[in-house]
């Protein structure tokens, strides 16, 4: 496994002894942190855990919880995690080694159908970096678009009107696809469907009940789409486009 990371938080409620209390958040951090490196996995997935509960999430808590259960053989929570920090982070290369460690430990090795060529090639460039980075690449790229198109209206040398445009329409241009990228990768955490299978095995029903018949059996640590839910019932597809019921117990959203 990779690197556990030590960052700072914003607000940090804990749960200790099954009780919440409220701690200085940089401690707590350090405090689980320190759980994990003496080898108190359990105690760190208590304290991150106890963190995510209360909404104070990041990409890089998701990774060192992901770590954590990684640590105690809990694959399918580990790949939870770490999909979970993928997703708020798809440019680190730690989180995407660690995915795939991890993904190496699971039974189901499913085929997933590839993407068209150009989808393939989108997504790669869009997954270089999260959607705080591209909004804040589009800002700028506004910005400097912006301030050149004032300098392309008032100024009176060729050259520097000639240059001013060309650049002020490529920074346009940035503007525009870090936009649509950062609006993407912002649906894709708000709007996530996919989930991981947590339970050890479970079989996929050919309808929303546990009289119906068995399609396939998905075990821990399998990634599912979520497509309709009835009552505590779910639809799923998996990667290689194969679709099924679940119940609504034996997995987690990311």
């Amino acid at each position: 496994m990779k690197r556990i990371l030590y960052i700072s938080l914003v607000i940090v409620p804990v749960s200790l002894f099954g009780k919440v209390t409220m701690q200085n958040p940089d401690s707590l951090f350090a405090l689980a942190n320190k759980y994990y490196t003496e080898g108190k996995y359990s105690e760190a997935v208590t304290h991150y855990e106890a963190i995510v509960a209360n909404g104070k999430v990041s990409a890089e808590l998701y990774f060192n919880l992901g770590n954590a259960y990684f640590k105690q053989n809990d694959i399918a929570h580990a790949i939870l995690n770490f999909e979970r920090a993928y997703l708020l982070n798809p440019g680190d290369d730690d989180i995407a080694f660690n995915l795939e460690l991890a993904r190496a430990y699971t039974t189901d090795k499913i085929e997933a159908i590839p993407d068209f060529f150009v989808v393939k090639w989108v997504k790669s460039i869009s997954n270089l970096f999260s959607s705080n980075t591209w909004a804040f690449l589009a800002i700028s790229s506004f910005i400097i678009a912006l301030i050149l198109f004032m300098i392309f209206q008032f100024s009176g040398k060729y050259l520097i009107k000639k240059y001013a445009f060309i650049i002020s329409w490529f920074s346009a241009f940035i503007f525009i696809v870090s936009l649509a990228f950062s609006v993407s990768q912002k649906n894709r955490i708000v709007n996530s469907n996919h989930a991981i299978v947590t339970s050890s095995a479970v079989s996929v029903k050919s309808s929303p009940s546990e009289s119906s018949n068995d399609l396939f059996i998905l075990h821990a640590g399998t990634k599912v789409e979520t497509l309709r839910s009835v009552g505590e019932w779910c639809e799923i597809r998996i990667a290689d486009g194969n679709k099924g019921w679940l119940p609504k117990s034996a997995f987690e959203r990311i």
